[in-house]
């Protein structure tokens, strides 16, 4: 391992980890995960292993690290830096609690898969919320948990062990959010919920219509009189919904289905304990259509619209407002805001999950599948639960893989399900649920 990626690893470390003391309630969790993220290879050490020499730390870009180069036109990479800014300053005002929430955010929080064709760690940047951002290939080897907010970028391209990793992150209490191509992941690993529908669209930009603006997900989203105007890639998939009375419709178009053959843009669903929401187009917008006077306006307009005052947009004019139109700031605004809603409503959401989960574990473990009478000797601890994903160091790994059953580590937070005696059911936040003696939990 070289010293940039030993220095990357430690970056990661301390980051996740610094997260203020009110939000530590995850700690042993997080620690499992940026073990995983930071460790060389959980692989055998066979040659013929398909995940030999890829499971190198270098791969991962922590918080705002490398950029990943330029995405869009220069005018609306410049209208998502303004969006953002305006976005802040708007929370700021009208809504601190909620932009605390974001600041509180422990990086582990929210975890980010690398596209080609999106990039929603570039509204995350604009945004300042911490994040980490992983490939795909690597996603079924992370060791999710329950709290976290899953972000896939088109394309979402993911093997069928990822598809089922994010339906038991979906189904333990995890939110994911998809855009554009990613509806495959959606469509295969909910189905009956969602799928591909109508025609593929062009290079287009329609106007949208936001259904209830008293959704978690849609507050303060529209910041102006006129209605943002989406974006749409060439070849993007429009949204067919399989199940009307379970999938909520968010934001439409009459424009997009006349053009294309399906109106939904914006679609959200729970799934048992978690949540999916996915839209047609990308977080990060990369291009506009101005139609009418208002706008072709100049940026200030949209700044007076979205409430800010008139110190605060003179500010903004000498960084540049001026250069940037009304109607593409409210596109940008728009997808931040809705992008920055999501990880709020993540965050409360937590407080109610995390008030069930009242036990931890006194020590490391192995989760029995079936109850055992209490009057068995207890079980031995097996010394594979300590490491990362259960199965560090040398000879535990081969340990971890002859005993399947799930491992917690000490400090995990646990839900207890079931009481049988002196023996308890209970599940942890990475979704593990089985049987223990009570012995082993505070």
């Amino acid at each position: 391992m070289s010293g940039r990626d030993i220095w990357l690893g430690l970056c990661v470390a301390s980051c996740v980890l610094a997260a203020p003391q009110r939000a530590s309630a995850q700690a042993a969790e997080r620690k499992n995960f940026t073990d995983a993220l930071v460790a060389p290879s959980a692989a055998p050490p066979t040659s013929s292993s398909p995940y030999k020499a890829k499971l190198k730390p270098k791969v991962y870009n922590f918080s705002d690290g490398t950029v990943d180069g330029k995405l869009g036109s220069r005018r609306m990479r410049r209208a998502n830096r303004f969006a953002a800014r305006i976005l802040r300053q708007r929370m700021q005002r009208r809504r601190p609690n909620d932009l605390r929430l974001l600041r509180e955010a422990a990086a582990a929080d929210v975890i980010v898969v690398r596209g080609s064709y999106d990039r929603v760690q570039d509204v995350l940047r604009a945004v300042k919320v911490k994040h980490v951002v992983v490939p795909p290939r690597l996603l079924p080897r992370l060791p999710l948990f329950s709290t976290q907010t899953l972000m896939i970028n088109c394309p979402g391209r993911l093997g069928a062990a990822g598809v089922r990793k994010v339906r038991h992150f979906v189904r333990t209490g995890g939110h994911l959010v998809t855009t554009d191509w990613a509806l495959t992941v959606v469509a295969r690993a909910f189905p009956g919920t969602i799928t591909r529908g109508g025609r593929n669209t062009k290079n287009d930009v329609v106007k949208v219509k936001f259904l209830d603006y008293k959704n978690a997900l849609l507050k303060h989203a529209r910041a102006a009189k006129v209605a943002p105007r989406w974006w749409l890639e060439t070849g993007s998939y429009p949204i067919r919904v399989l199940a009307p009375r379970k999938v909520k419709v968010l934001i439409t178009s009459n424009e997009m289905k006349r053009k294309y053959g399906a109106a939904p843009i914006a679609v959200s669903f729970r799934f048992h304990d978690g949540k999916v929401l996915h839209m047609t187009s990308h977080f990060y917008l990369q291009q506009a259509k101005l139609r009418g006077r208002r706008e072709r306006a100049k940026g200030s307009a949209f700044a007076k619209a979205a409430g800010l005052s008139s110190a605060q947009v003179a500010r903004l004019k000498k960084q540049g407002l001026e250069k940037v139109r009304a109607g593409a700031l409210n596109a940008a605004y728009a997808m931040q805001q809705v992008t920055a809603n999501v990880l709020v409503d993540k965050a409360r959401a937590n407080k109610r999950l995390l008030s069930k989960f009242k036990a931890r574990a006194k020590r490391g473990f192995r989760l029995d599948r079936a109850q055992r009478p209490s009057a068995s000797p207890p079980q031995k601890r097996s010394a594979a639960v300590t490491g990362t994903s259960m199965g560090k160091g040398k000879g535990k790994g081969r340990a971890a893989r002859r005993d399947s059953r799930a491992g917690v580590r000490k400090g995990f937070m646990l839900r207890v399900l079931q009481r049988k005696g002196k023996r308890v059911k209970v599940r942890d936040l990475l979704g593990n649920e089985g049987w223990t003696d009570e012995s082993n939990l505070l």
